[in-house]
């Protein structure tokens, strides 16, 4: 008997029933110094526009210092991945590119046995319940045994459209930083405006150096001083005559 063969789509990828695979990407992307902040707004605009692709913004921050740069966090379809993917490519130089996934095959099926089991015994106390002739201490027994079953039913529902969501979403982790190839004068630059608090920094350890050594030189100063004296001590005083 021939085996039953997987749905594929034109594309030839799986259907999104028998996928099981979660991905994350990560794309490093190098702007012109000054435009992280632009670049960065002009991808949120793109993931705003992709509404069929189901794109979010999971994650935002934004450093305009002097270290500048942004970090984003989107999940998407893969579509839409690929997409945000393409934008930044015409933003700015792509840089590094990862990708990982995460198997959830066996999360997905234990929660699928486990809805399947859930939803079976709820039947059954649903029906044991509509049988006549039920003293009130064990329909009471009953309502508050479906109401649990009904409450675990719910939470295991529950954790099944996340993993669901998270195979049929990926995730893309967007790191922007200024070109690397600085200009030559950025280092000089960065040291001369460093100047000031360099020094007053070296001046501040200066002072505290003297702090501890001050005490140390004195007591060192006493002890030398003290030495001193005693040998002269030593000297002055006259050796007693031999015996005749």
């Amino acid at each position: 008997m021939a085996m039953a063969k997987k749905e594929v789509s034109a594309a030839g990828e799986a259907s999104p029933a028998d996928r099981h695979l979660a991905y994350e990407h990560t794309v490093g992307v190098d702007v012109p110094e000054g435009e992280i902040a632009k670049v960065s707004g002009a991808v949120q605009a793109t993931c705003r526009e992709l509404v069929a692709e189901g794109c979010e913004l999971l994650n935002s921050s934004l450093n305009t210092g002097r270290h500048s740069h942004a970090s984003l966090k989107f999940r998407a379809s893969p579509a839409g991945v690929r997409k945000l993917i393409s934008s930044l490519g015409q933003l700015g130089e792509i840089v590094d590119q990862s990708t990982t996934a995460e198997d959830l095959a066996r999360p997905l099926a234990d929660t699928a046995r486990k809805v399947a089991m859930l939803t079976d015994y709820r039947a059954k106390l649903e029906a044991l319940r509509h049988q006549a002739r039920l003293d009130a201490d064990t329909l009471i027994k009953l309502t508050r045994e479906l109401a649990q079953v009904q409450a675990d039913l719910e939470a295991a529902q529950g954790e099944q459209v996340f993993l669901r969501k998270r195979v049929d979403l990926e995730i893309l982790h967007v790191q922007i930083h200024p070109l690397r190839a600085g200009s030559f004068w950025r280092p000089i630059r960065e040291a001369g405006a460093d100047f000031g608090s360099n020094l007053s920094q070296g001046i501040a350890s200066a002072v505290v150096g003297v702090a501890y050594l001050l005490p140390w030189g004195l007591l060192l100063g006493l002890l030398i001083w003290a030495g001193r004296a005693l040998w002269k001590r030593r000297r002055r005083v006259p050796s007693a005559p031999a015996a005749g």
